[in-house]
């Protein structure tokens, strides 16, 4: 996760770790349930068809969804001073939608 995340944005993972906050301690949960209890349960489903249509990637993509919505809210990330405002900035996530976030973390440079 935190490899595909300095990848993918490199400015925001360098922003999280400078005040403290390690990114995996926030996604760990999602990634662990497959955002079971975070997503809104037709998201969820929309991910295992995801999840087992991607042969090639399969439950990668869950970590991938992780790193896009860290990626997703970058601009609010990058605007938190402390990780408390990190957590609260990602505490809710259930209007997150899964097809557009993936499309754009797997199709796009």
């Amino acid at each position: 996760f935190e490899s595909l995340l300095v990848e993918r944005d490199a400015e925001l993972a360098y922003h999280l770790c400078e005040i403290g906050v390690t990114a995996l301690t926030i996604a760990f949960p999602w990634i662990v349930t497959a955002f079971s209890g975070y997503l809104e349960v037709n998201e969820v489903l929309l991910l295992w068809d995801r999840v087992i249509g991607y042969e090639d990637i399969g439950l990668m993509t869950v970590v991938v969804l992780a790193v896009g919505i860290f990626h997703f809210r970058r601009d609010d990330l990058l605007r938190c001073e402390t990780s408390a405002e990190v957590r609260e900035m990602l505490e809710d996530i259930s209007d997150v939608l899964v097809v557009p976030l993936l499309q754009l973390c797997l199709f796009t440079a």
